[in-house]
């Protein structure tokens, strides 16, 4: 995949998070580019999916001839957290600029997907813009997958026999036979 190199869309400052407690977070994908920042809320799958995504790109990717340059200083850009240009990521797209030697993440707004279903029904062969393009150097996207992999590992332990999130509360297996999830009332000799 072949993108125009704009300075522009080089990403100078990205980092994932999760907001909450474990069971009730909130994931999202915080990106400064040329000063702006940006808010891409998304699923736990969908940051998980894009920390595999780009840590296997990188692995496919061929190593460049000569090191690219260095992203803007990211320790001076400090991000915006009440910017106005915040969306819930539907579709994601990822790519790698060859000439620049950068990755390419393209993140759809998920309303707006549902609105470009709407309008190809009526009007086919119009395509959508995507909310957030922004590009990654292969160091930057390292650290995103790393915190990709961290915050999703961060949540609920997982039962090992059902897969199930394990919270305060009793846990129930379904593939633990004969366990209920009620205690049954005990009956004393009295009672007979």
């Amino acid at each position: 995949m072949e993108f125009e190199s704009q300075r522009e869309l080089d990403a100078q400052r990205v980092r994932a998070e999760a907001l909450g407690e474990p069971g009730k977070r909130r994931f999202r994908l915080l990106v400064v580019i040329d000063g702006d920042t940006h808010v891409a809320w998304m699923e736990k799958q969908q940051l998980q999916a894009l920390g595999l995504a780009l840590e296997q790109m990188l692995e496919q990717i061929p190593h460049p001839d000569v090191e690219s340059a260095a992203p803007p200083a990211s320790q001076s850009v400090e991000f915006d957290q009440n910017t106005r240009s915040q969306f819930r990521v539907g579709r994601m797209e990822l790519g790698y600029d060859e000439r620049s030697d950068r990755l390419v993440i393209i993140a759809h707004d998920i309303n707006q997907d549902d609105d470009d279903e709407e309008e190809d029904e009526e009007a086919p062969g119009t395509e959508d813009e995507p909310a957030l393009t922004f590009r990654l150097t292969r160091e930057q996207a390292r650290e995103i997958s790393a915190e990709a992999a961290a915050v999703v590992a961060a949540g609920r332990p997982r039962c090992t026999m059902c897969g199930a999130p394990i919270g305060p509360e009793p846990h129930v297996c379904p593939q633990q036979n004969g366990h209920l999830p009620h205690e049954l009332e005990s009956t004393s000799p009295d009672d007979e």
